[in-house]
C-alpha cells in the first residue's frame, strides 16, 4: 500500500470508517525510464489535485502508492464518481501522444485510517483492496466500480443508474469474484455528446432564467437549464456537476464558470458564450413570486422555516430505516438530510427506497410516531 498521505490530514483521527475509495493507476508506468516516470507523476499530480478541488479536504484522504494514488472519501459516495470522472476528462484532453493514461477502480467498503511506522497518516482495509482490484480490470481511460458502490450510488438517484453498464464478474488472483460496472459518460467516450448545444448557442428559454431567489439559493429553475445545458456537454453525470457546484456558488456567474471547467477545453469558450444571457440576465427575484420590489423590511410571509432536523432525528431514521433495507441506510440518511427540509419530507424521501409495499406502510407508521 502506500508509504503515507500526500497531505496533512491529521484531523481525521483513527478508526474504523465505511469510505468511497477511488484506485487510480498511471498505465505502464513500471515500463518506462525514470524520467518519464517523474513526467508522468507530475502531470498525474497536477491533473489529480485539480480534480479534488471540489471535495472538502477534510472529506478526503489522499495516499501516493508510486504509480498512482488511493482517494479515500469519507463524506458523499457521489464525490469519488465526481472525481474520478473529473480526473479522466483532464487525462483525456491530453493532446500529446505519449500522453498520460490511468485505469481507474471505485468501491465502497470498510476503511481503517491508523498512523503508520514513519508517524504518516495511512489507511488500510478490504475497501482498499477491492478497489485496487476492481481497477486492475479496468482498460486504460476506463472507470469501473464494484457492486457495492453502484447498489449504494444507483439508490441515491434515478438519473444515476443510467450512468453504469454491467461489465460482468471478474475473478481477481486470490480467487474472489468481483462484479463490476463500467461508468459510461459521453464526454469521455471520444466527444461530445450528441444533444450538444448548437453553434448558434443555448435554447432560448435558458437566457430567460433570473439568478437567485430570495431566500439566497440559486434559482430552481436557472439550476434545470443549465443541467440540460451542460448535459449536451458531458452527459448524464451533469445532475450531479451542477448540483455539487450549486453547494458552493453564490450567484449564477460563479457556477457558469465553475461549470465550464468540465467542459472539454476545446469547447469551453464557446460553451461560456452561449451562457451570457444566463449570466446577464437581470436579477428581480420578489417578480412573480406575490412579493413587493421594495426592499423593505421583510414580512411574515418572508421567514425561513427554520430546520428542525437534528442529530437524535437522523439517527432514529437511520434506526428505522435500517430495519428494513440494512447498513446502507447510514448512507441514505445522511444523503437525504442535505435535501430536505422537514422531518415529514426527510421520512417521505427515505420511504422511497424500501421496495417492499408493506415495509414502507410500517416505515411511515412509525414516522407518524416519531
Amino acid at each position: 500500500m502506500a508509504d503515507g498521505a500526500a497531505m496533512d490530514v491529521d484531523h481525521l483521527g483513527s478508526g474504523n470508517r465505511m469510505c468511497s475509495v477511488v484506485f487510480a493507476d498511471i498505465v505502464q508506468y513500471s515500463q518506462k525510464l525514470v524520467s518519464q516516470q517523474f513526467t508522468l507523476k507530475a502531470r498525474f499530480s497536477a491533473f489529480l489535485a485539480a480534480a479534488l478541488e471540489h471535495t472538502a479536504a477534510a472529506d478526503r484522504l489522499v495516499l501516493d502508492t508510486g504509480d498512482g494514488a488511493a482517494l479515500c472519501f469519507l463524506g458523499d459516495p457521489e464525490d469519488a464518481l465526481f472525481t474520478a470522472n473529473n480526473l479522466r476528462s483532464r487525462v483525456l484532453e491530453t493532446p500529446d501522444p505519449h500522453a498520460l493514461r490511468l485505469r481507474l477502480g471505485i468501491n465502497l467498503g470498510p476503511v481503517r485510517v491508523i498512523k503508520d511506522i514513519n508517524g504518516h497518516t495511512n489507511a488500510i482495509g478490504d475497501g482498499i483492496n477491492v478497489a485496487q482490484r476492481v481497477m486492475s480490470f479496468a482498460e486504460p481511460n476506463q472507470i469501473l466500480v464494484s457492486r457495492s458502490y453502484y447498489e449504494v450510488v444507483s439508490r441515491l438517484s434515478p438519473e444515476y443508474v443510467q450512468l453504469f453498464h454491467y461489465a460482468g464478474s471478474h475473478r481477481d488472483k486470490h480467487v474472489r469474484q468481483h462484479e463490476v460496472y463500467e461508468v459510461q459518460l459521453s464526454a469521455t467516450l471520444g466527444g461530445r455528446a450528441a444533444t450538444a448545444l448548437p453553434q448558434g448557442g443555448p435554447d432560448p428559454s435558458v437566457l430567460q432564467a433570473t439568478g437567485a431567489g430570495p431566500d439566497g439559493h440559486l434559482d430552481p429553475s436557472a439550476l434545470s437549464r443549465l443541467t440540460a445545458a451542460l448535459t449536451g456537454e458531458i452527459g448524464p453525470v451533469a445532475k450531479l456537476v451542477v448540483r455539487r457546484a450549486a453547494e458552493r456558488a453564490t450567484d449564477v456567474r460563479t457556477l457558469c464558470e465553475m461549470l465550464a471547467e468540465n467542459v472539454p477545453e476545446s469547447h469551453r469558450a464557446v460553451f461560456l458564450a452561449g451562457l451570457a444571457g444566463l449570466v446577464e440576465a437581470p436579477r428581480s427575484p420578489a417578480k412573480g413570486r406575490g412579493q413587493p420590489d421594495s426592499a423593505g423590511p421583510p414580512g411574515p410571509q418572508d421567514t425561513e422555516t427554520p430546520r428542525e432536523i437534528g442529530p437524535e432525528l437522523l439517527a432514529r431514521a437511520e434506526q428505522m430505516l435500517t430495519r428494513q433495507i440494512g447498513p446502507l441506510a447510514r448512507i441514505l440518511v445522511r444523503h437525504a438530510a442535505k435535501k430536505v427540509t422537514s422531518p415529514h419530507e426527510l421520512f417521505e424521501h427515505l420511504a422511497t427506497h424500501i421496495d417492499d409495499a408493506e415495509g414502507r406502510k410500517v416505515f411511515m407508521a412509525d414516522a407518524e410516531r416519531t
